[in-house]
């Protein structure tokens, strides 16, 4: 049972359900403004770059969750320690957490920053990406060199975005990071409008994010006095656990990173760049669903964290189930408006020419109706800090999923590779998750 009073427990409770909702509500129309723009790059990087150099800047940004990982896992585990340190009313512990894993992350951005430079020196990178020959070849090496560039540079600044989510203020990171999707698409006009090339393009797209995480760390740091870090919070031991769950966190990222994110690097490999541009802008425009679905459920991770440092189980389950029915039904009526909406929308940014097959469209709507409903379940085992089980489902997902894609495209088309990932993770991840959910609820009275 709560050992809190029942008074101060349904006080904690009104204040955590204020805040998931201010999050929903003020977070929904900034994000859908990043969708938005974000979606509205496809046909204008697709008109002004050709078919076959969109491919190779399809498998080029496709890295940007793939540097996300060098952050060891950091940022995760971050959000889930200030949680319970604001659970703990130990703004101390929070601040520590904090400074320790903002050194951490910028010490591993400059190490990484300088492996890549070398390797810009001795790469062949129009071979990397399967683009020797093309009219494409020139500008592989400088675009992927500049966007793997900024995407490091993002690493310490975003970590602001992790230290508002652990104090349940996502809202107020949604206006900084549509803010730069915003700057990013008017810059992306501008340069194309001068005929900038790829290399500048992939400057500007992720370059300017970078600028929005600066401006929102400066905020943060203007907003709450007490995070501010100074050299004697840099410590290893406040480090430690984040550490521990971070590492955690940093395996499952990368075993779901290799079944997401690497569509469109092995689709380049596999398939060739104008296949690869067809893969990318369908699961752009689905990507657009999920993206609104989770920025539904992402508030509920800190929520949780919380709610279990104060033992409020009544809460948790009551939440969880209007995560799965919101979870659900939310990506549901996403799949279907946009499996039916799609090719319209594509014959009139692109032409024509260009038409999903209904096998594509039917992989995806189903890859979303399951990133509902397994998120819904994510985001309490990650309040919980259950990782272990995460990492066990990921691994067998991402090594199933990743396996099928190099198999169901000789059978299934382009269509395939996404197949994969539904396999893999409606067969393996979507159990799991709600066979252990349904037994935590059911078999504690406290965490």
């Amino acid at each position: 049972m709560s050992t809190y009073p029942d008074a101060l427990t349904g006080e904690h409770a009104a204040r955590r359900n204020r805040r998931v909702l201010l999050s929903i509500l003020t977070g929904l129309p900034f994000r859908i403004i990043q969708v938005v723009s974000g979606v509205m790059l496809v046909p204008l990087a697709y008109h002004y770059l050709g078919s076959i150099r969109f491919g190779l800047w399809a498998a080029i940004t496709a890295l940007a969750p793939i540097v996300a990982l060098a952050d060891l896992g950091i940022g995760s585990g971050l959000i889930t320690a200030v949680a319970r340190a604001v659970g703990r009313d130990d703004p101390d512990e929070a601040r520590r957490a904090a400074a320790s894993g903002l050194s951490a992350v910028t010490v591993i951005a400059a190490l990484l920053a300088s492996l890549v430079a070398f390797a810009g020196l001795l790469g062949d990178w129009a071979g990397w990406f399967n683009v020797t020959g093309t009219e494409a070849a020139p500008e592989a090496r400088p675009a992927a060199l500049l966007f793997i560039a900024s995407a490091l540079a993002l690493l310490p600044v975003t970590l602001a975005s992790r230290l508002r989510a652990g104090l349940q203020e996502s809202f107020i990171s949604s206006f900084w990071e549509a803010a730069g999707v915003i700057g990013a698409l008017a810059a992306f006009v501008a340069l194309t409008r001068l005929d900038a090339g790829m290399p500048a393009l992939a400057l500007a797209l992720g370059g300017v994010p970078v600028l929005a995480g600066i401006g929102n760390l400066a905020w943060l740091y203007g907003q709450h006095r007490w995070l501010r870090p100074r050299l004697t919070d840099i410590d290893f031991a406040a480090l430690r656990p984040v550490l521990r769950l971070g590492f955690l966190y940093f395996i499952l990222m990368a075993a779901t990173t290799l079944a997401n994110a690497s569509d469109s690097i092995v689709a380049i490999r596999l398939l060739g760049p104008d296949e690869t541009g067809m893969i990318a802008i369908c699961g752009k425009i689905f990507g657009a669903g999920q993206a609104l679905v989770l920025a539904t459920l992402t508030p509920l991770w800190p929520a949780f964290s919380e709610a279990l440092a104060r033992r409020d189980m009544n809460w948790i389950r009551r939440t969880m189930a209007r995560a799965l029915i919101a979870g659900l039904g939310g990506a549901s009526l996403f799949a279907v408006g946009l499996a039916v909406s799609t090719n319209e929308v594509v014959h009139f940014w692109i032409g024509p020419a260009m038409t999903m097959p209904t096998s594509l469209l039917a992989a995806n709507a189903i890859w979303l109706i399951l990133i509902g409903a397994g998120n819904a379940f994510g985001m309490l085992l990650n309040g919980a800090g259950i990782v272990r089980l995460q990492i066990i489902a990921a691994l067998g997902y991402g090594l199933v999923a990743f396996g099928l894609k190099f198999i169901l495209p000789r059978y299934l088309g382009p269509a395939g590779i996404v197949w994969a990932t539904v396999a893999g993770y409606g067969g393996i991840v979507v159990p799991l998750y709600a066979g252990f959910t349904w037994r935590y609820l059911t078999d504690r009275t406290e965490p």
